[in-house]
């Protein structure tokens, strides 16, 4: 038994997927973007991604608009992976032949940036650590912003929040920004923080703030946060422990059609959904959160990347819900408004079968008939990880959009 057992670690620890405390090296391990250009392409990839897959992690799934599909390729998958997109004559280029080496250059660029920088706090030029948030949201000095934690993690960390609303009057509809639900997306939790920091520093927005309170958790998933930053850049999930393996998929953990199609029930899998809905500490003390504003929600925001997409429910069934028509319209103004930023093209229209299961629980459970789940830029030339040059102009189209469907809200 100790043998299978020493040979079943080996074998899933191609891309990380299995518990480690110490630094994952990615020396061997290959980006590979795939450049689908027909339909019989798409199906031939859906169906490698089944064959391959814990050993080949696809950062963004095959879609019909034919936009790159960037994947990581282990040294143990690697030649068997490329082997097959040659036989199905699947173009690809291979844009990085050490992962590791992309990682080592964006921790070089940070550790440069905080030693030079004296501005304190840089909301625009790099990411920061776990630590360094909380200790800057809860150093905000402003009658606008209350700093909370809207509970503990799985490892017992503070999930930070922060509500700016200004002062007076009384009963506000709530605004939530879910951000960092995924780990190693990077860019939502800096686009969160810059658009909190945008909101109590500058007067443009007291329309917004005299009638709404906004409520962002810039960094849900805290533990899986952490264990980007000290080991494993490429980690998505939460860091309960089931088995073997670590962490479920906080996104299809939530009690809305729970463990349904494009969910996983393998532990080790990146979209494992967990034992049960809710199972993961960290969605539920989300839930629990929009439950104190039940019946006085006015929109829901759940901030992802990658893939430039602008979606509306539903995640889990084809079928559009009541109000398509008005998710649709007010989807058109973010996107629009995004575009306007930086010229970027966002698509919109509902998740179907990416189980941005989020939104669909606010919409289902709790009645918040304005939801939407966006992927920041950009399509695939960076994927997850996104330069830090890139923050700043990400935060501006990003609070553009959602800034367009506040103004769009029915009265």
């Amino acid at each position: 038994m100790l043998c299978k057992a020493v040979l079943f670690v080996a074998l899933l620890g191609a891309i990380g997927a299995l518990p480690t405390d110490g630094p994952v090296d990615y020396s061997h391990h290959k980006i590979v973007k795939i450049l689908p250009k027909r339909y019989g392409d798409l199906q031939r990839l859906h169906r490698l991604k089944d064959v391959f897959d814990t050993k080949v992690d696809f950062w963004n799934p095959p879609v019909a608009d034919m936009r790159p599909v960037l994947t990581l390729v282990g040294p143990d998958s690697g030649y068997q992976f490329l082997r097959s997109l040659n036989a199905s004559r699947i173009p690809y280029e291979v844009v990085a032949n050490s992962f590791q080496k992309v990682i080592d250059n964006e921790r070089a660029e940070m550790r440069a940036h905080r030693l030079y920088s004296r501005a304190g706090f840089d909301y625009e030029k790099t990411y920061h650590t776990y630590d360094e948030i909380v200790a800057e949201l809860t150093s905000i000095s402003s009658p606008k912003a209350k700093y909370a934690s809207i509970g503990k993690t799985y490892q017992g960390r503070d999930i930070p929040s922060i509500t700016i609303t200004n002062t007076g009057g009384s009963g506000k509809k709530a605004i939530f920004l879910e951000c960092g639900i995924h780990a190693r997306e990077w860019v939502t939790t800096a686009a969160c923080l810059w658009i909190a920091n945008e909101l109590i520093t500058k007067s443009d927005y007291d329309t917004i703030l005299n009638k709404y309170e906004i409520i962002i958790v810039p960094t849900l998933n805290s533990d899986g946060y952490v264990y980007t930053h000290t080991s494993n850049r490429n980690w998505r999930k939460t860091r309960s422990q089931n088995g073997l393996c670590y962490g479920a998929d906080p996104n299809r953990n939530w009690d809305a059609s729970w463990c349904s199609a494009g969910a996983s029930s393998s532990p080790c899998s990146d979209t494992y959904c967990g034992t049960a809905a809710f199972s993961e500490i960290e969605a539920k003390n989300m839930a629990n959160l929009v439950t104190t504003k039940r019946g006085n929600v006015a929109a829901y925001f759940s901030v992802h990347s990658y893939s430039q997409l602008w979606m509306y429910p539903w995640g889990y069934k084809t079928a559009s819900p009541p109000n398509a028509k008005q998710l649709d319209d007010l989807s058109a103004l973010g996107v629009n408004a995004i575009k306007a930023v930086n010229g970027l093209t966002f698509t919109k229209g509902t998740i179907a079968n990416t189980i941005c299961s989020s939104i669909d629980w606010a919409y289902d459970k709790e009645g918040v008939t304005i939801a939407f789940a966006l992927e920041l830029r950009d399509k695939g030339d960076y994927g997850f990880v996104l330069p830090a040059s890139q923050i700043l102009p990400a935060s501006k189209e990003t609070w553009a959009g959602i800034k367009a469907v506040i103004d769009g809200l029915p009265a």
